[in-house]
């Protein structure tokens, strides 16, 4: 007689070796038998690190396409309160990435702030990875990527029912009916395979994790090194202008509205809350799991968290931003509330070559696009700048003591420098014309590599080489500016106030590879 499924799947477990919990979903990649469950472990931390780059580069996105030139105040009000909410996710985004790296760093496995150009199809993505400007599709993903399981929603955090700052916008019966309607228009955009396989909540591989670490048997104490404390990135270092503004409690912990002064305020809309960045440290087991359980809840929804404290979760962001963004619509047809960026813009034309259907080659061949092409070279260095320098902080980390001040510090100052060159880069990329129509965007493509020299003096070697490879672009632009010909590129960079950043841009650079060039001299 033939095996009935549930035998199969039985029999597939013993074969393997591995005890999938019941209620973990489609995310099961099942441990190799040549990995121990420390190395698993290890590799679901490093997926779950690419996944929170991924999706904070697409919130980014989705964000800086949003066109806040509106004629009505009332629909220019809207429209950047969807930009703040978003960036308020992405910046909340960050912080994952960050205790990600922390969770790495606690288990001796080297960190992880790679992504994949493309990754159509990683086994843990819970949509097709696409740089897209915001659009119901767009959230239609983003909301997908987010959500809760069904049968959690609406039930209260098991800790203090906190008065919230705010009522909810959206009923758990209306977020439910929001869920069935997107999940089955992904169901049509996507091959059937792909949504049969593949199509999950990144919150099911935070299950999977945390259901490994929090197992003794597979994951012993002597896993976990508690003098990496110190090596990790924390809350004081990255996150102090993102929290929650403070608030008077009672002696139950509940907000006071008879002695808040803040009470008299009206209290402010979902997309006005500010972002509240988590940056966990652990040093146990017990800390690690709750810093995980910390990422989930905030991702996903605030009955997982231990208290409810009435700050929203991404997921309910983003369903207040799809139910708004249709209405906005279906009221103001004419208007244009997103900048006509491309999908997947790419200033490489072998890598649109290969993918001719998924990106779009922003490029040199044409006059009037020229300028867009530089802008988006320079983003690109910038982002690899970026990524070089967080990097080295958590190099840095191990070598001098977190209180004292030091290098690591003047690196991460320079890291909230790149974060805002990113931003002011793509308000310029997406008001420069693209060929063919439309305006380009921020490409945030992969540098080669990732990985930073041995010698401590070749890494700022490296810094100061892709501070002057910067620099020559920055010229090119200028002189591309003044040539015979290109008068509409200069008339461009003008407009967009181009031209004043670089200079700024060139100016902060030059100090920078001052500096750099006293640190290699001994004299710093």
């Amino acid at each position: 007689m033939p095996d009935s499924p549930n035998r199969t799947r039985s029999r597939n477990r013993t074969r393997d070796r591995v005890a999938v919990p019941e209620n973990v979903g489609p995310v099961h990649n099942y441990q190799r038998p040549d990995m121990s469950p420390r190395d698993y472990l290890v590799m679901m931390l490093t997926s779950g690190a690419e996944i929170e780059h991924a999706l904070m580069v697409q919130y980014l996105y989705a964000a800086y396409s949003i066109n806040g030139d509106q004629a009505s105040k009332h629909n220019r009000a809207i429209v950047e309160g969807w930009r703040a909410s978003i960036l308020s996710v992405a910046r909340e985004e960050m912080g994952h990435l960050l205790t990600v790296q922390n969770m790495l760093v606690l288990l001796g496995a080297p960190i992880n702030l790679d992504r994949e150009m493309l990754p159509w199809d990683h086994e843990y993505y819970p949509f097709p990875f696409s740089l897209e400007p915001l659009s119901e599709e767009s959230l239609q993903c983003f909301i997908y990527g987010e959500m809760p399981r069904l049968e959690s929603m609406g039930k209260p955090a098991p800790g203090k029912q906190r008065k919230k700052s705010a009522p909810g916008p959206i009923t758990a019966e209306e977020q439910r009916k929001i869920i069935k309607e997107i999940t089955g228009k992904l169901a049509k955009r996507f091959p059937k395979n792909r949504v049969a396989q593949d199509m999950h909540r990144v919150g099911e591989l935070y299950d999977e994790i945390i259901a490994l670490i929090s197992d003794p048997e597979k994951i012993p104490d002597s896993a976990f090194d508690d003098a990496s404390f110190d090596m990790q990135a924390s809350w004081d270092d990255w996150a102090r202008g993102y929290k929650p503004a403070p608030r008077l409690v009672d002696a139950e912990g509940n907000l006071d509205p008879e002695n808040d002064p803040a009470f008299r305020e009206p209290p402010p809309s979902i997309e006005h809350r500010d972002a509240h960045v988590q940056i966990e440290r652990a040093a146990t087991r017990t800390q690690a799991v709750k810093a995980l359980r910390a990422l989930a809840a905030q991702g996903e929804a605030p009955h997982l968290r231990e208290d409810d404290t009435g700050e929203p979760s991404h997921f309910e962001r983003f369903i207040h931003i799809y139910k708004e963004f249709k209405a906005f619509k279906t009221r103001n047809r004419s208007s244009k509330p997103i900048h006509a960026v491309p999908r997947n813009p790419t200033t490489r034309i072998d890598f649109h070559r290969l993918n001719p259907k998924n990106t779009t080659y922003i490029g040199i061949d044409h006059h009037d696009e020229v300028a867009a092409h530089y802008f988006a070279q320079l983003f690109n260095q910038r982002y690899r700048l970026l990524l070089a320098y967080l990097a080295h902080t958590f190099r840095l980390a191990r070598a001098q003591p977190a209180h004292q001040p030091s290098l690591r510090a003047m690196v991460m100052h320079r890291v909230f420098g790149e974060m805002y060159n990113l931003k002011a880069i793509s308000g310029l990329l997406v008001r420069l014309p693209r060929h063919g129509g439309g305006s380009a965007g921020p490409p945030f493509e992969m540098p080669f590599t990732l990985d930073l020299p041995q010698a401590d003096r070749d890494i700022w070697r490296q810094c100061d080489d892709l501070l002057a490879s910067s620099r020559k672009t920055c010229r090119n632009i200028f002189r591309l500016a003044k040539a015979k010909d290109f008068e509409a590129v200069n008339e461009q960079i003008v407009r967009t106030g181009g031209d004043v950043y670089l200079r700024t841009l060139m100016s902060l650079d030059d100090q920078t590879r001052e500096w750099i060039g006293k640190i290699l001299a001994g004299a710093a």
